[in-house]
C-alpha cells in the first residue's frame, strides 16, 4: 500500500461536505417493479472493459499452472473448518468468526492500494475469496462435484468463479447466468461451460429443466435483486435443483465503524439500499431464507478480513470495496452532495480512515441442502 493521494483531478471546487443532503427520492414505480436496480449512465468506467482484457488473456487467469503458483503467493494462514449443522439458531450465529490474522494493527497514517482502480479487480476479489474460504467451494459443496455434475451460477459478473470451475473440474458441466442484463460480458469459450442470457426473472430459466443441477452458485447479488424478488428467485432455483442438491451464496457484510465520517457514510448507504428496496443487511439473513424456502443449512461460515492488518488480504479487499463504491457513484454521489470527483475523494478518505482504526469487512457463506421428497 502506498499513501494516499486522492486521485481527484485539481480543481476549483471544494468537496461539499457541509452542503445539505438533497432530499430523498423514493424509487419510480418502474423501478419497484424491476427486481433489479440499474445504475444511470454516468463517465466513470464501469465493467465492461474486464471483459475485452479478459479476452486478451484468459489463460494467463484461468490455466492450471497459474491458479497453483498465485496459491503458493502471500499464503495466509487460517486454521478454517467446517461449521456442519442441520439448523441455525438465527442468521448471524456462528461457531466461530475465523480472521486471517489475530494480530492487533495500530496507524497513525492513511494508506490506500496504488493501483485501486485496477480494471483487474474483480479477478483480484476471486481470488482472494478463494484465499479466504480455502477455495472455490467448501467442504459441503465437494462431494456433489462428481463426474457429470451440472452447476450453475447466478450473478456471473467477470466470470472469475465459473471459469475458475470448469478449469479445475473439466468433467463438470456448467452454466453462467446474468442476473444484470448491464453486467452481461464476452468471456472466452470453454467445451464445459455454456451461457443462459435474458431476463432470468421474468421467463425463468429456459433451457434448464425441473431437477436437472446439482450446484447453484451465487456471489455478492445482495446489492443487485431486491426484496420482493427473492422468493422468486428461491422458487427457479428449487425447480432446477435435484433433491439433494445445494446451494451456497457468499455475501460481503460491510459496515465499519470507528469515526463520526465511516459511520455517517454507511448510514447514508443503508439509506440508499432501503430507497431501493434492497437490504443492506441481506448477508446476516440468508440462513433464516433458505430454511424459510425448506432448505436444511448444512453449513455456515463466516470470514472477517481487516482493513490493515492482514496483509495483501487487505489491499485486494480495500482495492474492492473502492471499485464498487466507485460503480456506484451515480447513485450515492447526488445523496451526499458531491460530484463524481469529490465523490471519488470522498471514498478514498472513508477507507483511509477505515485503515486508520484497522476497521473490518466480513464475509459470509451459506450452503443449504433441498430436502428430498418423502416417499
Amino acid at each position: 500500500m502506498g499513501a494516499v493521494v486522492s486521485k481527484k483531478k485539481s480543481s476549483s471546487k471544494s468537496t461539499h461536505s457541509g452542503q445539505h443532503r438533497p432530499k430523498q427520492q423514493s424509487p419510480t414505480s418502474s423501478q419497484q417493479s424491476s427486481c433489479f436496480y440499474k445504475n444511470k449512465t454516468s463517465n466513470v468506467s464501469t465493467s465492461s472493459s474486464h471483459g475485452s482484457s479478459f479476452l486478451q488473456q484468459p489463460q494467463a487467469l484461468f490455466d492450471r499452472n497459474s491458479l497453483q503458483s498465485y496459491s503458493h503467493n502471500d499464503t495466509v494462514t487460517s486454521t478454517t473448518t467446517s461449521s456442519c449443522r442441520t439448523s441455525v439458531a438465527a442468521p448471524n450465529t456462528f461457531n466461530n468468526v475465523e480472521s486471517p490474522s489475530d494480530n492487533v494493527y495500530h496507524t497513525n497514517s492513511f494508506f490506500l492500494p496504488d493501483d485501486w482502480d485496477s480494471e483487474e479487480f474483480q479477478y483480484n476479489l476471486h481470488f482472494s475469496l478463494k484465499k479466504l474460504f480455502n477455495g472455490n467451494v467448501t467442504p459441503a459443496v465437494v462431494p456433489v462435484l462428481k463426474k457429470d455434475a451440472h452447476v450453475i451460477q447466478m450473478g456471473t459478473c467477470s466470470g472469475a468463479w465459473i471459469m475458475d470451475m470448469a478449469t479445475l473440474y473439466p468433467d463438470c458441466k456448467f452454466t453462467a447466468v446474468e442476473l444484470a442484463s448491464e453486467q452481461i460480458q464476452v468471456l472466452p469459450e470453454l467445451p464445459n461451460v455454456t451461457y443462459e442470457r435474458g431476463d432470468v426473472l421474468e421467463t425463468g430459466l429456459l433451457s434448464v429443466k425441473n431437477e436437472s443441477i446439482d450446484y447453484v452458485h451465487l456471489r455478492s447479488v445482495g446489492s443487485l435483486v431486491k426484496k420482493h424478488c427473492w422468493p422468486k428467485i428461491f422458487a427457479e432455483i428449487n425447480r432446477i435443483l435435484k433433491p439433494d442438491g445445494v446451494i451456497r451464496i457468499e455475501e460481503m457484510h460491510h459496515s465499519p465503524a470507528g469515526t463520526v465520517m465511516i459511520e455517517s457514510f454507511i448510514e447514508t448507504l443503508k439509506e440508499i439500499f432501503n430507497d431501493m428496496d434492497q437490504d443492506p443487511e441481506i448477508a446476516l439473513k440468508y440462513g433464516n431464507m433458505l430454511q424459510t424456502e425448506g432448505y436444511q443449512i448444512i453449513e455456515s461460515k463466516k470470514r472477517r478480513v481487516h482493513y490493515a492488518s492482514d496483509g495483501k488480504l487487505s489491499q485486494e479487499f480495500v482495492s474492492a470495496i473502492l471499485n464498487l463504491y466507485e460503480q456506484k457513484s451515480s447513485l450515492i454521489a447526488p445523496r451526499l452532495g458531491l460530484d463524481l470527483e469529490d465523490y471519488r475523494h470522498r471514498i478514498e478518505q472513508i477507507c483511509s480512515e477505515c485503515v486508520k482504526v484497522n476497521a473490518y469487512l466480513e464475509w459470509y457463506s451459506w450452503v443449504g441442502k433441498k430436502q428430498a421428497k418423502k416417499v
